[in-house]
């Protein structure tokens, strides 16, 4: 049976992380000031043969880079860990959360599994989702302040998830309603702080 076609229209959904750690861009939990953008490249080596000259008579796929964008209305610790990915929590004495501190040298960032679902559709009709399984923001952190609505832009790119296996396909991402992974004991949890990277 083939897939149900949909206009490709509107704002998405854009979830981070899992369980206590996750952050929804919804329009509920948190708000985009603009719409999010999701990038998928595949990488290729050249093939070349003396016989053809400097013509490439073929590619073959050696990577993937990837990348998703938010910019985000709104401003908390949540929202900093995540578009700074390199950053601490500095907690209270009640364990809440007072602020963010930069991170030791020498530490990795955190990624994060992220999932894209167009706003006008159910919940539960996640056949046009795309899903990364690993994720963490690499750039700098940038606020502009003045007498106008600012923004914090996040980037999150895109890195093998946890339990990669490169002699089979499903290591970045899927897009549709079933995990390739989901029997795999580490392909389904969107990578964490020991996750590879």
């Amino acid at each position: 049976m083939a897939e149900k076609k949909e206009i490709v229209f509107g704002i998405a959904d854009i979830t981070i992380g899992e369980g206590e750690d996750q952050i929804s861009f919804d329009g509920k939990n948190y708000l985009q000031a603009e719409g999010g953008t999701l990038e998928l490249t595949p990488t290729y080596a050249e093939i070349t043969v003396a016989d053809a000259g400097e013509t490439i008579i073929e590619r073959r796929l050696n990577g993937w880079e990837g990348s998703v964008t938010i910019s985000a209305a709104e401003e908390d610790v949540d929202i900093l860990e995540v578009a700074l990915a390199s950053t601490e929590r500095i907690t209270n004495t009640d364990g809440g959360a007072d602020g963010a501190m930069d991170a030791k040298i020498g530490s990795k960032p955190k990624g994060r599994k992220v999932r894209v679902h167009p706003r006008h559709l159910p919940e539960s009709v996640q056949d046009m989702d795309w899903v990364i399984y690993n994720m963490a923001a690499t750039e700098g952190f940038s606020r502009e302040y003045g007498a106008e609505q600012g923004n914090i832009e996040i980037t999150l790119t895109m890195m093998p998830r946890e339990g990669f296996d490169f002699s089979e396909p499903g290591n970045f991402f899927y897009r549709g309603s079933v995990d390739p992974n989901a029997d795999d004991s580490g392909g389904s949890d969107g990578g964490g702080e020991d996750s590879p990277n």
